[in-house]
């Protein structure tokens, strides 16, 4: 008997660690196809508001974290990307890490621009160390064609590499509630007097309308 209860529970222990095994693959093919769906959107056009000396924009694109964009020093410096319409997930900035430089990101504001040049925020970098690789904005799906980074003072921006990935499925925020809302406050995403709705920055009286 008291062998029979033991190979009873030895059964039990090995169904359960098949189990326990079984969810762990699924959860890891979920996460690959979730990191799968969120793809990294093709740079491939850009613009500095300065180049020191052959350092241009194209070094922060190029998929090399060997090679860096560096501005002269100036008052707000900036990078834009350009890129088909898309709706803007995670935007990665590799940094520069060095006692020197790695702190120039601190206060960095990033947005999201359209076709009209609506330009709509979508973070602002803080609390940067200097053993971070990256930082990292997400922009909750906002609808643009360019990216910008700008840092404020007078300073060199000098970064490694842009990233920047379309909105993931499984990272979704629409937030249902929010338009309507941000009818009635408006919203310090958007300029020129622009309300934040279905996605974007339009006037007040064209939200919720679909053209397409």
């Amino acid at each position: 008997m008291f062998i029979q209860n033991l190979q009873s529970n030895m059964h039990l222990t090995k169904f359960l660690l098949f189990c326990v095994g079984l969810i762990s693959i699924l959860q890891d093919v979920r996460c690959q196809r979730n990191a799968e769906s969120c793809k990294k959107i093709d740079l491939k056009v850009g613009l500095m508001s300065s180049v020191f000396e052959d350092l241009d924009y194209n070094l922060a694109m190029d998929n090399d974290l060997e090679t860096f964009s560096h501005s002269v020093l100036e008052s707000d410096p900036f990078i834009m990307a350009m890129f088909r319409e898309e709706k803007v997930g995670d935007i990665k900035i590799y940094n520069v890490q060095q006692d020197c430089c790695y702190d120039q990101l601190e206060g960095a504001t990033v947005t999201v621009l359209n076709d009209d040049m609506d330009e709509i925020i979508c973070g602002t970098i803080t609390n940067v160390k200097k053993t971070d690789e990256f930082v990292k904005v997400n922009c909750r799906g906002l609808v643009g064609n360019i990216v910008k980074v700008e840092i404020p003072g007078e300073k060199y921006l000098h970064i490694r590499e842009l990233e920047v990935y379309e909105k993931c499925p499984a990272d979704e925020r629409e937030e249902k509630e929010e338009p309507e809302k941000k009818k009635k406050s408006g919203d310090s995403r958007c300029s020129n007097g622009l309300t934040w709705c279905d996605g974007t920055c339009k006037h007040v009286h064209m939200c919720g309308k679909n053209f397409g």
